[in-house]
């Protein structure tokens, strides 16, 4: 090797190193601030319907909140994926969740996250419960009879080749801990709590999907639902309880195939 190649190699193994030294340092420091770092807790009054944002907590703050959380999923988007093209396919995935939040956030829903063709809305204050569900039954009407035939119609390939726009909308009611995450122009709103994580399992739920079970709620939604909320003309819109397991423990959920319109 050259003198001037030896030259080189130094200095690049040095920039190296100062470049590992440097997020180990960005790194102790992170921990510094959040593991080490005990954080401060309020409890946010049940009967207001806001939601804080990231930008309203501090770092080291926490908010605990009771409310309902709601994840409508959009389903078989691989499906979606090899039947179109990249653009046809963000068309139909802006549809479904710009059309998903607007919903959410008439009934005074808050969205707080996005998960690929996932939206999370939480409901805070007085019937929280019954709007998370009327939010998803709504989704429901808005996609069979609104978003879908607008689908197939502007995208006739999707149509023949045999996709359809489905969705499944999970369910959970409870007390969670709302804290903010990263660090400025890269943090977002994180929630802890078995509600949360109840919802959005629940959303997994697709053995139904074909019988139109696509609204599935937790057995503390359920029970707080209004006799507006659980029946229709006098008949039970809800089916259950059934149970699944989430971190080793049983959980009940009911599911309806009702849909709610806009009328």
């Amino acid at each position: 090797m050259s003198e001037t190649a030896q030259v080189w190699f130094v200095l690049i193994f040095e920039a190296i190193q100062e470049n590992v030294m440097g997020l180990l340092d960005d790194v102790n420091t992170q921990i510094d601030k959040t593991i080490n770092q005990k954080m401060t807790i309020s409890k946010r009054q049940e009967s207001n319907n806001s939601v804080p944002k990231p930008e309203d907590l501090g770092y080291a703050e926490g908010k605990l909140v009771s409310a309902t959380y709601l994840y409508s999923d959009m389903l078989n988007s691989s499906g979606l994926a090899a039947s179109a093209d990249k653009e046809e396919a963000a068309r139909v995935f802006r549809g479904f969740l710009n059309v998903a939040t607007k919903i959410i956030r008439e009934s005074d829903g808050h969205i707080r996250s996005f998960d690929g063709d996932r939206v999370m809305g939480i409901f805070t204050g007085a019937w929280k419960e019954d709007r998370a569900v009327k939010s998803a039954m709504r989704i429901k009407y808005a996609v069979n009879d609104i978003l879908t035939p607008a689908v197939h119609k502007q995208f006739p390939k999707l149509k023949a080749s045999g996709w359809t726009l489905k969705q499944v909308s999970g369910i959970a009611s409870g007390e969670a801990l709302l804290a903010r995450a990263g660090f400025r122009d890269n943090d977002d709103m994180i929630s802890i709590g078995v509600s949360p994580n109840l919802a959005a399992k629940l959303s997994d739920l697709r053995d139904s999907v074909d019988a139109g079970y696509v609204t599935i709620i937790g057995k503390g939604t359920h029970a707080k639902l209004s006799e507006s909320h659980r029946l229709s003309k006098g008949t039970d819109m809800w089916n259950g309880p059934y149970t699944m397991q989430m971190g080793g423990k049983s959980y009940s959920y009911y599911r309806t195939s009702y849909h709610w319109s806009f009328t």
